[in-house]
């Protein structure tokens, strides 16, 4: 029997494996015969806008057609998901999460900070609470917080706070998506919004968990190319400036640039950014969306390879993406060096025109509205430009110009735009699918006193997905948030509303009353000094605001256990099970 078993495990992963093969060629010729086109003098529109809808129709179809109705696979992958493929799926997911403040990653603030946080939190979700969540058998953080503690005011407070986070996620993810089509392609907003609103909900309502974790993994791969590939093409090149990462020359070169131009904000002090990675890290760690991938694995050993082979892959995009991001910084700096601003390269003309580059503080259409611009700052007519005056709105941006600023060709600008758009589609597919287990699973079916039919369960699911990719469809027509706002608000409310509840979840002495108050005060502190802090347009503010979240209902919850009595046989049992049990510590799913 154990050979037959290790034969049938053994032929199922040379399958997949043969399966992953055929989509990895797929996906490679086409993007090769981009490349051919471009070589043979097709439209630069064209070769520079069809990678990137391969890429959405690519994604769309490896979604649909893991389409299941077992709640296992839909809500778990099927606890098969091998580890290396599920780290690699949530790299992308944590870069799609850091591209908002992406150009941090250039700008060599990875020792303190936002990106510290997220790696931090990275390190703790995969080695530490997601392994933790696969070893009890639970589908999400909201579960095992609702195991933990059973009243039915904390199941919907940990419900809807991971419902928000996941949500707004769903939302940051799609305009991402949209934005690297309108702003690389051309694209009409509105069809852009709705193409990538169906897309994301392909991806996640057929096939659930499994149809978001393989297309998360194919969003990782294209995504190591689109922001490799440039990269590659300068070094065979020799156009590669040397020190381009962890502050070498040509980096610190970039960093400035990036301040000069504002792309990268001003640091706030070392006090700030501490509290920045702190809050970050918890945000992280409690991140539904950043945890679905050990809740896919076999067991709690896989869960945490998978960790480590996420955080390794994240490091290893985020180091590729920040040296594009640098080295379309210096291209760009150096074209337009010394240059009038009726001399500029025409793309700059064209990418002020689409308002992603100003000149001399305007958005200009042409050569001699730009003249004209930079007359009203003092520039007499032919006065060469400081660099300064030229400048890109964010990093996505660059992310984009460095194949026409370094001459790269239309073919590398179609895969940078489809690296954009897929990690875009897989924040998206992933909030999307968190938010509808929280309703599907975690409320109708825990809620219910686990009676309801699977059937019903998916049904809800669905119309959840439908609702959320709605709301993300009209975030991104109206253009009323960023995507960097977005991920802010969803790791403030993560943080502030589930990291106290989650330590509180180790003390014996906690129990409904303290996790009920936890919330409550994580909920009011951060919304509170949300209020306060105006509009806030900085992570570091939201972090401020979430840590504040943290810092009340963690003291409400400590002084709540402190003042009850000590003595809890089941939360010290439940405890228990829950650190040196055998797992499955839950009911099984009878619908799985």
């Amino acid at each position: 029997m154990s050979d037959r078993s290790t034969e049938q495990a053994a032929l199922e992963r040379a399958n997949l494996d043969a399966r992953i093969a055929f989509v990895a060629a797929s996906f490679l010729l086409a993007y090769a015969f981009a490349a051919l086109l471009d070589r043979v003098g097709a439209p630069e529109r064209f070769v520079g806008a069809a990678p990137p809808y391969f890429t959405i129709l690519g994604l769309a179809t490896l979604g649909f057609l893991l389409h299941s109705m077992r709640a296992s696979v839909y809500y778990t992958a099927g606890r098969g998901l091998p580890a290396a493929y599920a780290g690699f799926a949530n790299a992308a997911i944590v870069i799609a999460l850091m591209l908002p403040f992406g150009a941090r990653l250039a700008g060599g603030g990875w020792a303190v900070g936002a990106v510290a946080g997220v790696f931090i939190g990275l390190a703790a979700a995969g080695l530490y609470v997601g392994p933790l969540l696969r070893k009890t058998g639970v589908f999400s953080i909201s579960e095992l917080l609702c195991a933990r503690f059973t009243s039915a005011a904390t199941r919907v407070g940990f419900i809807g706070a991971v419902a928000l986070s996941s949500t707004l996620l769903a939302a940051a993810g799609g305009l991402i998506a949209v934005n690297a089509l309108v702003e690389l392609t051309g694209a009409n907003r509105g069809f852009a919004a709705f193409l990538i609103a169906a897309t994301s909900l392909i991806i996640a309502g057929p096939g659930g968990l499994s149809g978001v974790m393989w297309a998360a993994a194919a969003a990782a791969g294209v995504a190591t190319l689109g922001f490799g590939w440039p990269i590659a093409a300068l070094s065979l090149h020799d156009a590669l400036p040397n020190g381009l990462i962890f502050g070498g020359a040509a980096s610190t070169e970039a960093a400035k640039l990036l301040e000069s131009w504002g792309v990268t904000p001003a640091p706030m002090g070392l006090p700030v950014e501490f509290a920045a990675t702190l809050a970050m890290a918890l945000g992280i760690a409690t991140l539904a969306p950043v945890l679905a991938a050990s809740v896919a694995t076999g067991d709690g050993r896989s869960a945490r390879r998978a960790g480590v082979a996420a955080l390794f892959w994240t490091v290893v995009i985020a180091l590729l993406a920040a040296a594009a991001i640098a080295a379309s910084a210096l291209s760009l700096a150096r074209a337009t060096a010394g240059q009038p601003p009726e001399r500029l390269p025409q793309a700059i003309y064209q990418a002020s025109e689409r308002g992603l580059v100003s000149v001399c503080g305007y958005y200009v259409r042409g050569p001699s509205e730009a003249q004209r611009a930079c007359a009203a700052k003092g520039y007499a007519p032919g006065a060469p430009l400081a660099a300064a005056e030229i400048r890109p709105i964010d990093g996505d941006v660059l992310l984009g110009a460095l194949p026409q600023t370094a001459e790269l060709g239309a073919a590398s600008s179609g895969l940078i735009a489809s690296a954009l758009v897929a990690i875009g589609l897989a924040l998206a597919a992933a909030g999307l699918q968190a938010c509808a287990t929280a309703f599907g699973h975690d409320a109708l079916y825990r809620l219910r006193g686990e009676i309801d039919l699977t059937s019903r369960r998916l049904a809800v699911n669905r119309v959840t997905l439908v609702i959320v990719s709605t709301l993300a469809y009209v975030t991104a027509v109206t253009g009323v948030f960023t995507p960097g706002a977005l991920v802010a608000a969803a790791l403030a409310v993560s943080a502030a509303c589930l990291a106290p509840s989650l330590v509180l979840a180790f003390w014996p002495r906690a129990g409904d009353r303290e996790a009920l108050v936890a919330l409550c005060g994580g909920a009011v502190g951060l919304f509170s000094a949300l209020a306060a802090a105006g509009s806030p347009n900085r992570i570091e503010i939201y972090a401020l605001c979430a840590l504040a979240g943290v810092a009340l209902g963690g003291a409400l919850g400590l002084l709540s256990g402190l003042t009850s009595r000590s003595d809890k046989p089941a939360a010290r049992a439940f405890i228990t099970r829950m650190l040196r049990g055998d797992a499955q510590m839950l009911q099984p799913d009878k619908g799985a």
